[in-house]
């Protein structure tokens, strides 16, 4: 079975979500392997290399909130994500374009196994919300992508050109033209159904199931996520 997920690495929701499918899959007695596929979401495409602003600042502007009230809304986000086993640190993420990261998931696809890609993919996400790594730095990209195998010069120097921007640029209209897109992480598995932001693990084990059994549409779910709108939460 494939599962196709798209997601972006400035959104904390999809870090949560995708920890959790994997928490589920790791539980269920699968008949047959399940082939992850990643696909890029820029939630501010407009974005630079430089940060823009912290993620208090984000929330701020982005959810006309106060201070105070943004440092709530990100409190509650941190207490989801501890309930998967994630450390979040909020007030510390650095806003900035996500492009270079998807970029690498791009280039590591066709040179890594699954299970190195998969631990690429979480690397990144543990880089910006528990590290606070600035994710645009190439070097900092670099060094994430040598410690899963890949080749650090190769890795910086396809950075420094335009490769795998078109292909980052095609997730990203395949899900805008979605009818039913709202939020990431977007899961789609392959009978049609869809999970949405972060959902319970009994939905997930659900959904999953129904699409194990290969019937037309099937179970589909929504909960927190973020989307060009903002954050719902």
């Amino acid at each position: 079975m494939k599962i196709k997920i798209w997601s972006d690495f400035q959104c904390p929701f999809c870090y949560m979500g995708e920890t959790r499918l994997e928490g589920v899959l790791g539980d269920m007695e699968l008949t047959e392997p399940v082939e992850i596929v990643y696909k890029a979401y820029q939630l501010d495409p407009e974005a630079g290399d430089e940060p823009k602003e912290t993620m208090t600042e984000h929330f701020m502007a982005g959810h006309d909130l106060t201070q105070e009230e943004a440092g709530k809304r990100m409190a509650k986000i941190t207490a989801m994500a501890a309930r998967v086993g994630l450390a979040y640190d909020l007030p510390g993420v650095k806003v900035c374009s996500s492009m270079g990261a998807h970029r690498l998931m791009k280039f590591a696809a066709s040179r890594l196994s699954p299970g190195r890609l998969k631990k690429l993919n979480f690397h990144l996400f543990k880089a910006n919300f528990e590290e606070n790594l600035l994710l645009a730095d190439h070097n900092v990209l670099a060094d994430i992508a040598a410690g899963v195998g890949l080749a650090r010069e190769e890795v910086l120097d396809m950075l420094s050109g335009d490769e795998y921007k078109a292909d980052v640029m095609a997730d990203q209209r395949e899900l805008d033209s979605r009818e039913d897109f709202e939020f990431v992480p977007y899961m789609l598995a392959g009978n049609g159904a869809v999970v949405q932001g972060v959902v319970t693990d009994h939905q997930l084990h659900d959904w999953i199931e129904g699409a194990m059994a290969g019937a037309g549409g099937g179970p589909s779910a929504k909960g927190d996520g973020c989307g060009p709108e903002g954050c719902a939460v």
